[in-house]
């Protein structure tokens, strides 16, 4: 069987046992409720501030014009150039 083959069958496998209840989609959290569960990641910590000064807004933080900011330079959605 393919690789490919087998993604697909896990795929559908996946969703029958969400439709049939045996398992429950994973919750989306936001970087700050990411950050509280894992208070020792650093990085974790840097997204939650760019998120809530961004008002919530990923573009926000990709065109962030607080160049005075000490995270500045660390803000997370940055295009790799």
């Amino acid at each position: 069987m393919s690789e490919n083959l087998k993604l697909e069958a896990g795929r559908i496998a996946y969703q029958k046992k969400l439709v049939n209840g045996e398992i429950e989609r994973p919750k989306k959290m936001n970087p700050v409720e990411k950050a509280l569960a894992n208070p020792k990641s650093l990085r974790m910590a840097i997204n939650a501030n760019c998120w809530e000064c961004s008002c919530e807004q990923i573009n926000e933080i990709r065109f962030c014009t607080a160049t005075s900011c000490p995270l500045w330079h660390l803000r997370p959605y940055q295009k790799k150039e």
